[in-house]
């Protein structure tokens, strides 16, 4: 049964082409970042206000 599913996955990976991984990991990366410094910045900011 598990070599059944080891086979189904690799199937799947095959199917899923490189760039699109490095290009989704990439824009959660910079999105993640963007919010993170979000948040820095308008604590900042409302704690001087």
């Amino acid at each position: 049964m598990l070599d059944n599913l080891n086979k189904n996955i690799k199937k799947i990976i095959k199917f899923i082409p490189e760039n699109f991984i490095n290009l989704s990991s990439k824009t959660v990366i910079y999105f993640g970042l963007a919010v993170y410094w979000f948040v820095i910045v308008a604590g900042t900011f409302f704690n001087i206000v």
